[in-house]
């Protein structure tokens, strides 16, 4: 299947992060207090983020193991991506708007810039699952995820060092 290796090493990837994030959260950094409020969010996202990375990097593999031929496995496994990407903007834009006086201004400032690559990434897999049908386009679903996940990872570790620092 074109593209199997890089899926692999993508859904190894969101393995370790996902790993690295229950890590961190469960030891923390030097005895720094639980995560609540937006840490709690950045953290479940952060989560989710690491599991639809790890996801979408088997779905391919899952649909050519049941002998779909590739232009399908690409229409579906693009449409399921569009399909989870509202969901999860919707969520995340609810977060976003409850703890608002939580955020700090580099979120504040990154969230258009992520809100419109996402935006991107959603046309690219309607594009994807109607028209083109490959595998390239579709690998940007896997690799967002994995990005944003490791973008997360990061302003999650900064947090917990910031708080720990605090006290």
């Amino acid at each position: 299947m074109e593209g199997s290796d890089i899926l692999q090493t993508t859904a190894e990837v969101a393995i370790a992060l996902t790993g690295f994030t229950g890590i961190v959260v469960a030891l923390g950094v030097r005895g720094a207090p639980s995560l609540s409020g937006f840490a709690l969010v950045r953290f479940k996202i952060l989560l989710v983020a690491s599991l639809a990375a790890l996801a979408f990097s088997l779905l391919p593999i899952f649909w050519h193991y049941l002998g779909a031929p590739p232009s399908m496995t690409w229409v579906i496994s693009s449409s399921i991506a569009a399909a989870f990407l509202v969901p999860i903007a919707v969520s995340d834009a609810r977060s976003f708007r409850i703890y608002s006086a939580e955020i700090p201004e580099f979120e504040r400032r990154a969230a258009p810039i992520i809100g419109v690559l996402g935006i991107a990434l959603f046309v690219s897999q309607l594009a994807n699952a109607l028209v083109m049908q490959s595998f390239g386009p579709y690998l940007a679903v896997p690799l967002w995820f994995v990005g944003f996940s490791a973008f997360s990872f990061s302003r999650l570790l900064f947090t917990l060092q910031a708080n720990s620092e605090d006290d």
